[in-house]
């Protein structure tokens, strides 16, 4: 035993026979691995989708866009090293076609590209053998088009308690921004959001909706190619309550103390039915319809006013204007010289002088009686000198003059008046 230990010593103690014993080994351990791993596996992915987006850059350059594609998935046949392709999937495969042949708008058939998805996390090596059951798939191209569209709410089924009004439903956003084949957004006539609430409703309602898009017969258009900024919309559908209230008007360029109901003024429309939240329906008294300048004021005509309603508020009678006429029977016009004239709220240190001493051709409204026994002394022209109406330290300015006539209940001056005065300020 010995002998032989002493054998096996010097035996490996020999470079020459462990360099040829190292390559036996290694030929040996070859051929089993070679009996373990085949190299020439294959193997068929099913199941495949075909990838548009990728390399997409090659025709959205060109302004196109898909129109219509092949959507079947595709069995692509895969072969190498057993421990290569063992686990490969559906998802580890990425097809798209090679739009290198692509040059404008129509229809094109596309040779398919097979690679592996993620290749540069991806560390397997095997080939790509055949894609089944056709290499090629067939793509509709179109120029791209943008266009920006309103859209239009069409509610239904809302039925609003006896006292309450639907008013106009409205889209949040009001605009949606479509993109798509040049063909199909040109076809586009109407974008709907539609909704449907069976209820009877005191208030308002919110919901969304989706879009639908319509041609000019009111026919959906295919929006499978088309993009939009917004694919759902808020819609609010105002339920108001109405109220009848009684229309009313004011009045400027009225002398102090003087009643305009001595006009005896008379509304078209006397009221008007008006619809808003019930906290602000319930507080109104009245609207306004306008107000009736007297300086302008001619006997004999009537003044047309337009009803401006506050915010919040819906004009149920569609009164947009109302006419405001006077029973002034027994009225008349007189014209008279002003020789009274006074200037008031003067700033200290100001001097404000009219540079006349009469204002000529002053109109009166009245009644008969009243007109013929006034006196001309006691009519009063009037300038308010407050710095706030005195544009100048030194110099002449127009300054406005308020025709007053103190002591009658039913005479008034119309028109507008100025005298032309010399200011001046300091000692």
């Amino acid at each position: 035993m010995k002998a032989k230990k002493n054998y096996f010593e010097k035996l490996f103690s020999d470079k020459r026979f462990t360099i040829v014993f190292s390559i036996l080994i290694a030929i040996g351990l070859w051929f089993v691995v070679r009996s373990i791993i085949n190299p020439n596996s294959i193997a068929t992915i099913r199941n495949v989708k075909v990838n548009y987006d990728y390399n997409s850059a090659a025709y959205l350059s060109q302004g196109l866009d898909i129109v219509e594609k092949d959507t079947e998935d595709k069995s692509v046949t895969i072969s190498g090293d057993d421990n290569q392709i063992s686990g490969v999937e559906a998802e580890d495969i990425l097809l798209y076609p090679n739009y290198s042949q692509v040059n404008g708008p129509g229809t094109y058939t596309l040779k398919l590209v097979a690679t592996q998805a993620d290749s540069l996390l991806n560390s397997r090596s095997y080939d790509f053998n055949e894609i089944s059951p056709s290499a090629y798939v067939q793509v509709t191209f179109d120029k791209v088009s943008t266009k920006k569209f309103t859209i239009t709410v069409n509610a239904s089924g809302i039925d609003p308690e006896d006292g309450y009004y639907v008013d106009t439903p409205v889209a949040s956003p009001a605009e949606v921004t479509v993109r798509g084949p040049e063909s199909v957004v040109n076809s586009i006539d109407k974008v709907m959001a539609n909704v449907t609430l069976n209820e009877k409703r005191t208030e308002s309602a919110l919901t969304t909706a989706q879009l639908e898009f319509l041609d000019k017969e009111g026919n959906p258009v295919d929006s499978t190619y088309l993009t939009t900024d917004v694919s759902q919309v808020e819609v609010t559908i105002p339920v108001l309550k109405i109220k009848e209230v009684p229309l009313t008007v004011e009045y400027t360029h009225v002398p102090v103390g003087y009643d305009v109901e001595v006009l005896n003024p008379t509304l078209s429309q006397e009221t008007i039915r008006v619809a808003g939240s019930a906290e602000q329906v319930d507080a109104l008294e009245s609207i306004n319809a306008g107000y009736i300048d007297l300086a302008k004021l001619q006997l004999g005509t009537s003044v047309d006013l337009s009803i401006e309603l506050p915010d919040g508020l819906r004009n149920i009678d569609s009164v947009q204007k109302v006419t405001v006429s006077f029973n002034t029977m027994g009225f008349t016009t007189r014209t008279i010289s002003v020789s009274e004239i006074r200037v008031v709220n003067a700033a200290s240190g100001t001097t404000v002088t009219p540079s006349v001493g009469r204002i000529n051709n002053v109109t009166l409204i009245g009644r008969e009686d009243e007109l013929e026994e006034l006196s001309e002394s006691s009519v009063v022209a009037q300038i308010d000198a407050s710095p706030t109406n005195v544009s100048v330290t030194k110099g002449q300015q127009n300054m406005e003059v308020e025709i007053i006539v103190p002591g009658t209940e039913t005479v008034f001056a119309t028109g507008t008046y100025t005298v032309l005065c010399d200011i001046s300020t300091g000692a």
